[in-house]
């Protein structure tokens, strides 16, 4: 009996984490937009439109939350006015962003 139980514990413990990570998007988790985000300025360097940018995002990014934060890496990026950056500098602007944005809004909720 001990041993069902225990064994009932332990595929409870492992299944929990898998199941809240299936249900969690790109778009809440900073450091998947910042790898986005460089993989982002890794097409413009090179010479990816952002027309080709967007398809290949659409065609990959599913979920309408994902594709609203990807499209928006891809509209700051291919921006006239942005800066041309690595996708080092890309990935570390984006999940800085991110990060401060989540660190915002969690203050003026206590």
């Amino acid at each position: 009996m001990k041993r069902v139980v225990v064994s009932a514990l332990v595929a409870l413990c492992v299944a929990q984490p898998a199941a809240q990570a299936v249900a969690q998007t790109v778009s809440d988790q900073c450091f998947a937009l910042g790898d986005i985000a460089g993989q982002v300025a890794s097409w413009r360097a090179h010479k990816k439109t952002r027309a080709q940018a967007l398809n290949q995002a659409a065609y990959y990014y599913k979920d309408p939350s994902d594709r609203e934060a990807v499209n928006a890496i891809i509209a700051k990026i291919y921006a006239p006015d942005a800066p041309h950056m690595t996708p080092d500098q890309a990935s570390m602007a984006f999940t800085s962003e991110c990060a401060n944005r989540h660190k915002g809004q969690s203050a003026s909720t206590q």
